[in-house]
């Protein structure tokens, strides 16, 4: 019987495993980890499977844990963004896994004309480290999880601090439905996490924030971890003088809004035609209004996840405010009184932030929206381009040709035309970010798949080709013909007679 982990009043009285228990599972992982025993298609369907089942049986007490690791959070968030994600994931995979694993063809070159064959062979990495971050615990751990195990690792999670009781239903779940050594959870805080990182996997995937990824990097440098970043930055929406500003206004606001902004691919700051400003704030009020008619004490509206990070949103705003610029709340929302107990704080819009103020520069991860006005797209996309690369760029409208300017001219992780985040949804594209918000990229299907593989390069010789080659298959060459044909591919003149 489960333990109802959802009524712990101190999450500081949960068990947390401390870096000698987790040392004790990574060594366990690794010695079942060999080259020799990698696990068959069923195996690994086997395990895919059960953790999806994990998911559907549980996903009750999951969303009730994460409803009171939050304080408040839609079970309906929940459900879209942290659960049904996995489950989706592991059935795209579980569908065409045994053809991902079969041999890769891949072209020989000239040396096809002579018999020679290629192909790739996809094997384990080893043993495969997660960290996920507070916003999407669950689904930021089972979504490289479901790719890792699909490639025949074994793989340990390590889910945030700041969701202690999430954390410890999911390990109590993991050791229910898995053997340690297939795949575990362990749960700690500052210090886990430091060790965690630190331990010589054979790749490590970590989704949070920028500062923390840097750290990330240090610790796994001695060991020459390979390591998958997610992170994210301030991801900007371009909307189009073509667009429907109205409905336009009230997807940003609705994406914005849910988990109360904290999600990396939620739009950070919208850049909007002066010509339609003021309908774009009009609409983005209303919509924030029709979506959440109250804020304080919504079930359905997300808290902080923490008073600092609560006290960090009201700096931004009170920074805003002393700027100088407007400064825009839901007129009916702005009315209650905020809570550090709730932690709720509603939509905040900033028009035309100051160039160098803090919400300017800084990722917001809260209901904070900076709107910027703009007179062309050309001045909309350097605005983007004067800024750090981020996970995500959205594109409203449909001028074709602006549309194609935009994405060409912008560098981003990813690009959704008229929709929120699609490209991290697909089940054939990988999802990844750039430069400062993140590298490598998982997800995806078959991307994911080969980002937790080792595709390993087979060449096959041909006996016509031994035949051919003789003495002269390496240098130095035994005759003119040989070297001759050498520089001719090389497209060198051959050397003068006597020389």
């Amino acid at each position: 019987m489960l333990t109802p982990l959802a009524e712990v009043t101190d999450p500081a009285a949960l068990t947390v495993d401390g870096p000698e228990r987790i040392s004790a599972v990574f060594a366990a992982q690794r010695a079942a980890y060999s080259p020799a025993d990698s696990p068959s298609a069923e195996e690994r369907i086997d395990r895919i499977e059960r953790l999806e089942r994990l998911l559907q049986d549980h996903y009750r007490d999951l969303t009730a844990t994460l409803e009171a690791d939050f304080g408040y959070r839609s079970p309906d968030q929940i459900l879209a963004a942290d659960l049904y994600p996995g489950m989706a994931h592991a059935a795209h995979v579980r569908r065409h896994l045994r053809g991902w694993m079969r041999p890769r063809r891949r072209s020989s070159g000239a040396l096809g004309l002579l018999g020679v064959r290629s192909r790739e062979y996809a094997e384990p990495l080893g043993v495969v480290g997660i960290m996920s971050p507070f916003n999407a615990p669950v689904s930021l751990a089972v979504d490289p999880a479901i790719d890792a195990l699909a490639a025949g690792n074994r793989v340990v999670v390590k889910p945030s601090k700041l969701t202690p009781r999430t954390a410890a239903l999911f390990r109590q779940l993991v050791q229910e439905y898995f053997d340690e050594r297939e795949l575990a959870v362990v749960t700690g805080g500052v210090e886990a996490s430091a060790h965690f990182a630190a331990l010589p996997w054979d790749k490590f995937l970590f989704t949070g924030g920028t500062a923390t990824g840097r750290r990330i990097l240090e610790a796994a440098a001695p060991n020459l971890t390979p390591v998958i970043l997610e992170l994210g930055g301030k991801c900007p929406a371009i909307v189009l003088p073509d667009a429907d500003i109205r409905a336009m206004a009230g997807q940003i606001v609705q994406g914005r809004l849910g988990n109360s902004g904290q999600i990396c691919l939620s739009v950070d700051y919208a850049l909007v035609p002066e010509e339609h400003l003021e309908n774009f704030l009009d609409a983005a009020l209303d919509a924030a209004v029709r979506t959440y008619p109250t804020v304080q004490g919504n079930r359905d509206y997300s808290a902080m996840i923490s008073v600092p990070a609560y006290d960090r949103i009201l700096a931004l705003v009170d920074d805003s405010r002393a700027s100088g610029v407007r400064v825009l709340q839901p007129p009916v929302h702005a009315a209650e009184a905020p809570s550090p107990e709730r932690r709720q704080l509603p939509l905040t819009i900033v028009v035309n932030p100051k160039p160098g103020s803090r919400v300017d520069q800084e990722e917001i991860f809260g209901p904070i929206l900076s709107v910027y006005t703009y007179r062309s797209v050309d001045q909309a996309v350097a605005l983007v381009n004067s800024k750090p690369k981020a996970l995500a760029l959205y594109v409203l409208g449909w001028d074709r040709r602006s549309i194609e300017h935009i994405v060409t001219a912008t560098s981003t992780g990813g690009v959704t035309v008229n929709a929120a985040a699609l490209h991290a949804m697909s089940g054939s594209i990988g999802f990844g970010g750039v430069g400062p918000s993140g590298m490598g990229r998982y997800k995806g299907g078959r991307v994911g798949f080969d980002a937790f593989s080792n595709t390993k390069a087979v060449v096959r010789a041909s006996r016509l080709l031994l035949r051919l080659a003789g003495d002269n298959a390496a240098p130095p060459f035994r005759s003119d013909r040989a070297r001759n044909n050498l520089l001719r591919m090389a497209r060198l003149p051959r050397p003068a007679e006597g020389t």
